[in-house]
């Protein structure tokens, strides 16, 4: 039987929310991560179930495979990637949303006009225009790929939709920085531009694009008979924080005829931080933006969300009606705006979380991150063990294990985090700057504390130091 009794479904739901509450209880005593050890294979290789099993028995079943095994970001001990917590008001939103189990296409029901809310909000945030088009999506990926792919339908004047790039008299040019995100490329080769017209700009020693060179490669490519049509700027980049001068990039834009695309699905919402004035001047001149609350503002995944400044030309690029769906038309559907029809109930998270924190709260607690961020990068400094590489203005540091004397780190560093990793205490990641690999740690955490970094530098040294005297 596929449905349950109210008294059924209460006492499951009592119980996954106690085993919920239990695991946030522990997360800062209990290790970030486990070896999956044999679970791996139990999990992949079950058998399809032919006969339904009682709930409880499957809630459980879950609990065991799931919970002690966990990605690890709820853990104030979590450095890698842009992955934050949950805060626990949307986890509950995502129970209420499921519960309701709408597709928010559009339609006059309660989660449309939620969805309206939150992206309004989300304009006065990123102090974009009101009348601007915008949508919520899986993730930063995705909102590059439709602000892109309107930018594409805008510099064809409408004729991608008819003709694909047979009508185009030459290949168009997308810029980004070598920092830029690999979503970027993805989108242009999706897009049908391909990735040999996307030009990967050097950068400044902050990791900035140097916008010298950009206008140099635009007058390059015009040159030779190609079209230049967009720059796609950073803010925030995902190896270092860095952010693009937005305003000098917007006017280079304007003056040689490009979209100006910004990708903000790390950094944007740092521009809520008391520490970042005046380093997004421009962005509110943007045709785009891409910005991922599942990021900064603590909500679950998947919450991305693409920003449009010409509402029009972003539902022109997208908007395809059949039939069936021409009589619930109160207000433009969202699947007019973007390449998903059916569309879950991503908003409930997010205006739930925004009420309950608040702009200040935003404010604070993102300001609060780039604060430890720096609190990191000082007791780097003072180490003598320890290596500073790059100090962005946000919330990433990029740094290495480098005792005196030792002159393979590439090889030293990429031994130490496999064995932190393998061991759960901390947890980080590495990338690469200028050739060299370096550890990278990225606070996106209400719950990260000073000592939580103290034991992030404690951990990697010592396992750095079984590196080195292993036999």
């Amino acid at each position: 039987m596929i449905d349950l009794s109210p008294e059924q479904f209460r006492e499951l739901g009592y119980r996954a929310i106690d085993l919920i509450a239990e695991q946030l209880k522990t997360v800062r005593e209990a290790p970030v991560r486990r070896p999956t050890g044999d679970l791996r294979e139990q999990i992949m290789s079950q058998p399809l179930p032919q006969e339904g099993q009682n709930p409880s028995d499957v809630l459980e079943d879950a609990a065991n495979r799931l919970l002690p095994y966990p990605m690890g970001n709820n853990s104030p001990r979590f450095f890698a990637w842009i992955n934050s917590p949950a805060a626990p008001i949307a986890i509950l939103a995502e129970l209420l949303a499921a519960g309701v189990n709408p597709s928010v296409a559009g339609g006059d029901h309660a989660a449309t006009y939620i969805e309206h809310a939150v992206l309004k909000w989300l304009k006065i945030i990123m102090t974009f225009p009101a009348d601007g088009g915008a949508l919520l999506c899986s993730g930063g990926s995705v909102a590059n790929l439709i602000a892109l792919g309107t930018m594409r339908h805008v510099k064809t004047e409408g004729r991608i939709r008819a003709q694909g790039f047979q009508s185009e008299s030459a290949p168009m040019v997308v810029y980004t920085s070598t920092q830029g995100h690999s979503c970027i490329q993805k989108a242009v080769e999706i897009l049908g531009i391909g990735n040999d017209y996307l030009r990967k700009i050097p950068v400044d020693a902050d990791y900035r694009i140097n916008v010298d060179q950009l206008r140099a490669q635009i007058a390059a490519d015009r040159a030779q008979g190609l079209r230049p049509v967009c720059v796609a700027a950073n803010a925030g980049t995902v190896n270092s924080g860095a952010i693009d001068p937005l305003n000098e990039i917007a006017d280079l834009c304007v003056e040689q005829d490009l979209w100006f695309h910004v990708d903000g699905a790390y950094g944007g919402f740092g521009i809520l931080a008391e520490q970042t004035v005046g380093l997004y001047d421009g962005i509110e001149r943007a045709d785009s933006i891409a910005i991922d609350p599942h990021k900064w503002l603590y909500v679950p995944v998947e919450c991305g969300c693409v920003l449009v400044r010409d509402a029009q030309a972003m539902r022109d690029a997208f908007s395809l009606i059949p039939p069936y769906l021409r009589d619930d038309n109160a207000l433009p559907w969202f699947s007019e705006f973007g390449i998903q029809q059916t569309r879950g109930f991503k908003a409930l998270k997010l205006w739930m979380a925004l009420q309950h924190i608040g702009e200040q709260g935003y404010r604070e607690s993102i300001s609060r991150d780039i604060t430890l961020a720096r609190f990191l990068q000082k007791r780097i400094q003072e180490r003598d063990d320890f290596e500073l590489i790059a100090a962005g203005p946000l919330s990433v540091t990029c740094f290495r294990y480098a005792p005196p004397g030792i002159t393979d780190l590439d090889s030293l560093n990429r031994q130490l985090v496999a064995i932190v990793q393998q061991e759960g205490q901390i947890f980080l990641t590495t990338t690469e700057l200028e050739g060299r690999l370096v550890l990278r740690a990225c606070v996106v955490n209400f719950r990260t504390t000073e000592a939580d970094l103290d034991t992030l530098l404690n951990v990697l040294a010592e396992a750095g130091q079984r590196v080195l005297t292993k036999p």
